[in-house]
């Protein structure tokens, strides 16, 4: 067999082999070697146009460059699973089938399991820390800042278990820490403005009252109430809601009058008490 070698003439840096082969031996290392190029190859031609640039090989787990973002398809999985089971018993693989991706992807936007989680909870409190952060309508008041912490319970309502939860992992007890202290330094900066204006009394700790805004605004969402639920993340039924509506309320009350500036001292406050007792209700009888 007789191979004869063809070189087309083309614009440069865009050669064009042709090889011809016909009855008789093969004749040159160069034809030998790309005849084990194209077996090597399973005699695949690839074709690339003049003036296009071949694209590079695609990393394993690296997006498409065209391709859609699948960031958000893989939290919205990831959410219900870590809410429903808990982070122990979530596994990659669960999370990469439920969001129809493949588990490199997932380590391609989030580096682990653990940078996964931290993301979820970050994107369930993502409008109470903008919230709090930056006011779209001025500082907030103290019962504003009681529908901010309780707004993502009404929509994840196993969210307060999984924040408040002590879990047997280091790393979902690192992460959820990490989420937690964001909330906290944004709602202890949000408290100090309030004092500075006034709204809130001054001789109050700001960082201990952060967290007893905390601690009271998530205590209806783990009552017995709350337990009915389950850990499913179910939408609240109308009764369970009205019944935490009722709880937040209460608890925002408490908050307010904590919180609220007084106008007159204490001391002079119950002379003026002592002052209106009727004599006769402080006198010895007979």
């Amino acid at each position: 067999m007789v191979a004869s070698f063809q070189q087309k003439e083309g614009p440069p840096g865009t050669p064009e082999i042709m090889l011809h082969f016909a009855g008789g031996m093969l004749i040159g290392p160069l034809i030998l070697v790309n005849l084990g190029r194209l077996i090597m190859g399973g005699f695949a031609t690839k074709t690339i146009e003049v003036g296009q640039e071949e694209r590079p090989a695609r990393k394993r787990g690296r997006p498409l460059r065209d391709g859609p973002d699948r960031r958000e398809d893989i939290i919205q999985a990831s959410t219900l699973l870590f809410l429903k089971d808990g982070y122990k018993s979530t596994t990659l693989r669960r999370i990469a089938r439920n969001a129809d991706v493949n588990v490199a992807l997932i380590h391609y936007y989030f580096t682990s399991k653990q940078g996964l989680y931290q993301a979820v909870l970050s994107a369930a409190l993502k409008a109470t820390l903008a919230s709090l952060k930056d006011p779209q309508w001025g500082p907030l008041s103290v019962d504003e800042i009681a529908k901010t912490l309780t707004a993502p319970f009404y929509k994840h309502p196993a969210l307060v278990q999984t924040l408040t939860a002590i879990d047997s992992s280091p790393e979902a007890h690192e992460a959820t820490a990490a989420v937690v202290r964001r909330l906290s330094l944004s709602l202890t900066a949000c408290i100090k403005s309030l004092q500075k204006m006034g709204s809130i009394r001054r001789d109050l700790d700001p960082e201990l009252f952060a967290q007893t805004c905390l601690e009271l605004c998530w205590a209806p969402f783990k009552t017995d109430q709350a337990d009915t639920m389950g850990n499913d993340d179910k939408p609240l039924t109308p009764f369970t809601s009205v019944l935490l509506t009722r709880h937040v309320e209460q608890n925002t009350r408490v908050l307010a009058s904590a919180a609220a500036c007084r106008t007159e001292s204490p001391t002079s406050t119950e002379k003026r008490e002592t002052e209106m007792v009727p004599l006769s209700a402080t006198s010895p009888k007979g």
